[in-house]
């Protein structure tokens, strides 16, 4: 058998070149795959983080609290976040980034337990308060339900006190009944002899009852009669009484000694010489104090 040596070695080289060309094309293509697989990681590890800062902004967003100091702490971790989620956003990640920045949104979520904690107990606190200004507002409406209530009893009781008042100082006043006038022809030692001519009388005779009246204090009481003739002119003037800011002009005045019991009482008013007893109708008032008691009428003919 002939042997060609250097053609051997030929094949030998090929065969060498050939097993490591394909060595190397394996260990290439290895290496792509496992480059493939770090991009994906890296992608998907930094969109987790993106994902986790966006829900901590967006939930926040949704917390709105009244307290200044509270807020202030707020929208500072809020900074924060959004300045972390913006650098990641920014930045081409790695490993070594992804994990400073995984460590980084550990301490914000520990922030952000701070922060809602706080939320929690002025939750907890303005509850609270709003339960005791629920109570407090009950109680004042009850309240204030109540003085409405009492005012308006008040008021009754008042004018019931005023109606009663009036009751009792008309019920303790001078009362007469039995009022009566006639014009006087002339006196006998047995009797007055009255007419209704007016050319034959000179005189008018008033007679009256003083009512007996227990809530009337006794003692001495002033009358006033008051006559008016058909001119509406006062007959047999006596002068005036002042009460008050009002003023009577009367015909006589008769002081009675009141004992709590009936008094009759009786008088003759003479008119005046340059007035005599005329045709028509004479109208008697009697006064005690400022309050007209009783009132009457005669016709002369």
């Amino acid at each position: 058998m002939m042997v060609f040596p250097q053609d051997f070695n030929y094949r030998l080289i090929i065969a060498s070149l050939a097993v490591a060309l394909v060595a190397t094309g394996s260990y290439s293509f290895y290496n792509f795959n496992k480059l493939e697989d770090y991009k994906t990681f890296i992608y998907q590890e930094k969109k987790l983080l993106e994902n986790e800062l966006s829900e901590m902004i967006t939930r926040f967003e949704d917390v709105e609290v009244e307290n200044t100091s509270i807020n202030i702490k707020l929208e500072a971790y809020k900074a924060n976040i959004k300045g972390a989620l913006d650098s990641i956003q920014a930045l081409q990640a790695d490993v070594t980034l992804l994990t400073v920045y995984r460590s980084k949104i550990k301490m914000l979520q520990k922030e952000k337990e701070v922060v809602f904690n706080l939320v929690y107990d002025l939750q907890i606190k303005n509850q609270e308060l709003t339960s005791k200004s629920s109570q407090i507002e009950a109680k004042l409406t009850s309240t204030k339900a109540l003085t409405n209530s009492l005012k308006i009893e008040n008021n009754v009781l008042s004018k019931v006190n005023t109606t009663l008042s009036k009751k009792i100082i008309n019920a303790s006043q001078l009362d007469i009944e039995d009022l009566s006038v006639n014009a006087v022809k002339r006196i006998t030692n047995k009797r007055i002899i009255t007419t209704n001519d007016s050319k034959k009388a000179n005189k008018l005779h008033i007679e009256f009852t003083v009512s007996k009246n227990k809530f009337l204090q006794e003692g001495e009481k002033d009358i006033y009669i008051q006559i008016l003739n058909p001119n509406n002119n006062i007959i047999a003037d006596q002068g005036a009484v002042q009460f008050g800011k009002q003023s009577l002009i009367y015909s006589k005045k008769i002081k009675v000694n009141y004992k709590n019991k009936d008094l009759n009482i009786g008088s003759l008013i003479t008119t005046d010489t340059d007035e005599p007893l005329t045709k028509g109708v004479y109208f008697v008032n009697v006064f005690n104090d400022n309050r007209r008691i009783g009132s009457t009428s005669v016709t002369l003919k």
